[in-house]
């Protein structure tokens, strides 16, 4: 547990007012202990932005520096209210290989008070994607999505983190705020996949309709 909590250090702030993020290779397997995640590549934020933010691994690691920020997704010129998107720090940047399959993910929330309530309601939901650009699908649009999940999280966890495995490597991720998608969802959701729920997001319905009219075609 020590060892844990020394990374929350390691990354500069305290695990009670953050959300961090580490992405390490399959070859390190999916546990919690200090080497692999010390060495893997990182992003902390303290921000909880006002929408959904998307990030592509490989243009936020190879980046030139290790301080940024990203805004809203597709977010409106025409919008009249404030919009707040993500600002972020990254760690070990300089090892991140384009090449590397990212399929282990270490995460930590915990509530921004002293009582730490793993399970709970967090402040952020996070999401990961096996496609660049937080796409649910990718390449040929039709391939089993069963087998390129996407996983959602918006719980908080325990002083220390957790890490999860995923079937497939991580291209992309997203950060957003868990209000919202906690009262859609009925509270909040520990990784889960394709989002679990019947209100799953964007581009679900498009590829359902778009499948319906192809096996119709091909039953004329």
């Amino acid at each position: 547990m020590f060892l844990l909590l020394a990374l929350a250090l390691l990354l500069g702030a305290s695990a009670q007012e953050n959300l961090t993020v580490a992405f390490f290779p399959s070859i390190e397997g999916a546990t919690c202990s200090q080497s692999p995640i010390d060495n893997a590549i990182s992003l902390t934020t303290y921000s909880i932005p006002t929408g959904y933010v998307c990030f592509n691994l490989t243009d936020l690691f190879t980046q030139s520096s290790d301080t940024g920020s990203q805004g809203l997704w597709h977010q409106s010129s025409s919008s009249n209210t404030t919009n707040q998107g993500v600002n972020y720090t990254l760690h070990n940047r300089d090892a991140y290989n384009p090449s590397t399959n990212y399929t282990n993910v270490w995460y930590e929330q915990v509530n921004q008070t002293d009582e730490i309530k793993p399970g709970e309601a967090g402040r952020w939901v996070f999401y990961t994607y096996t496609f660049e650009d937080c796409e649910q699908v990718g390449g040929d649009d039709f391939l089993p999505v069963k087998d390129f999940p996407w996983f959602e999280t918006s719980c908080q966890t325990m002083d220390g983190g957790q890490c999860q495995e995923l079937p497939q490597p991580v291209k992309s991720f997203a950060i957003g705020p868990s209000a919202g998608y906690d009262r859609n969802h009925g509270g909040c959701e520990e990784w889960a996949v394709m989002g679990d729920a019947s209100t799953l997001s964007r581009r679900t319905s498009v590829i359902t309709v778009v499948a319906a009219a192809v096996v119709a075609l091909v039953m004329l």
